[in-house]
């Protein structure tokens, strides 16, 4: 089965049974459009110029209501999205110093398929979760160019591709819909028209309370920032002042341990005060995240260690 022969049965599935998530379905871009976005990101496979032959992605209602995902709690990005999200993923950095200082040439020479601990420019993000993760096109060279991955920012892209291809992706996602079941966590429902992916529970046992978020005060409002949005004037704090300031912060935490790391997840961060930025310290091999804040003056952040249940920032520290 072709992926258009895919897509076209799948779309008359969700046209039955979910009318409100298939009418979000976005037209197709031009041609030009279309590789205008693969010139600014990676050569595409075949098949991935195919897949946006097809739609420009999923939008939202003009009413607010809920209009489900097509894929299974995943978001299809456009094309101007693949774009951004290329160019943001590319530029968020993570650790993999362990690894040695050619990895990053050693990754993109492997074939596809197999882990860069990293995001590489030959992964095409094609939808995301709310929380950062993606499922992106490996369009690496070897037997598996083409396949549908997994990458999130906390694993990489650990682990073996989800699919062989997007053909295969969109087939299973229509069987599941058919029948009802078939996926190893999701249960696809129709609320309203639109297909909602509910989770199930079923062979999961009761988990301990997420733990209410520490509340960390500061003299100033947090301010986001992403890194596509810095110049090559902008004054920026420099990384190693940083990378130490959290490693000298580890130490004192954690006295006669063996810590390393400390690199943030950011290339150029701007001197701005408010910004906020993730760093990855190892603690005698366990890996612990650090928060670190942008005071604005000199290198100088405010480092805390990031508690289970995450920060809540309020004002008046």
């Amino acid at each position: 089965m072709t992926l258009t022969e895919a897509w076209l049965a799948y779309m008359a599935v969700l046209r039955e049974r979910a009318p409100v998530t298939a009418a979000a379905v976005r037209p197709p871009r031009s041609a030009a459009d279309r590789w205008e976005a693969e010139r600014a990101t990676t050569p595409w496979t075949d098949e991935l110029r195919e897949f946006f032959s097809l739609h420009d992605g999923q939008g939202e209602s003009s009413d607010g209501t809920a209009t489900g995902t097509v894929l299974a709690e995943l978001t299809m990005l456009s094309l101007d999205e693949v774009v951004a999200e290329h160019e943001f993923c590319r530029e968020t950095l993570h650790d993999t110093e362990d690894l040695g200082p050619d990895w990053a040439d050693i990754a993109r020479k492997q074939p596809a398929g197999t882990v860069a601990e990293m995001f590489l420019d030959a992964y095409v993000p094609f939808a995301k979760d709310g929380g950062g993760d993606y499922l992106c096109v490996d369009t690496r060279p070897g037997e598996q160019h083409g396949c549908v991955r997994p990458f999130g920012w906390e694993g990489a892209d650990q682990g073996v591709p989800s699919f062989a291809s997007l053909a295969d992706y969109i087939d299973s996602l229509c069987r599941i819909v058919e029948s009802g079941a078939g996926h190893p966590y999701l249960i696809p429902t129709i609320e309203n028209g639109a297909l909602i992916w509910e989770i199930d529970t079923s062979d999961v046992p009761p988990q301990e309370p997420r733990p209410d978020p520490t509340v960390m005060r500061l003299p100033f409002e947090i301010t986001d920032f992403r890194p596509s949005q810095i110049g090559p004037d902008d004054d920026l704090v420099d990384l190693e002042v940083v990378r130490q300031t959290v490693l000298d912060t580890a130490r004192s935490q954690y006295p006669g341990s063996v810590v390393d790391g400390g690199q943030t997840v950011f290339q150029r961060v701007p001197r701005l005060r408010g910004v906020t930025m993730n760093s990855f310290v190892s603690v005698d091999g366990e890996t612990k995240f650090y928060l670190t804040v942008v005071t604005g003056v000199g290198n100088e952040v405010i480092v805390h260690e990031v508690p289970p249940g995450g920060f809540m920032f309020a004002l008046g520290g």
